[in-house]
């Protein structure tokens, strides 16, 4: 059996976001977050499905060391987070799913 890498990130508070702010809102952020996410994948893991909120990645055969694991971790939470601190400063619209994003 060839080896695997499965790789799962998804957005912590998604149910919560998604059932206590506007639906069409709401569903533009995760939207917009996941793609961050997909672009951020510098490790050209292959993406299986979208679920939700999560992503789900995966690498067969040379696996990748701990440290480009790391590494691509550490890429897609810094482009995460800058799109959230990036949708903050540019707010225009007063909805609650826009202001918590």
């Amino acid at each position: 059996m060839a080896k695997s890498l499965l790789f799962i990130p998804d957005i912590s508070g998604f149910t919560k976001f998604v059932q206590t702010t506007e639906a069409a809102h709401s569903q533009h952020v995760i939207a917009e977050l996941l793609e961050v996410l997909i672009e951020a994948n510098t490790e050209e893991l292959q993406l299986a499905e979208v679920e939700g909120d999560a992503l789900f990645f995966y690498r067969e055969g040379e696996l990748l060391s701990q440290e480009k694991l790391l590494a691509q971790i550490e890429t897609m939470f810094t482009a995460f987070t800058g799109h959230l601190k990036l949708l903050e400063k540019n707010r225009i619209c007063p909805c609650n799913a826009c202001a918590t994003a």
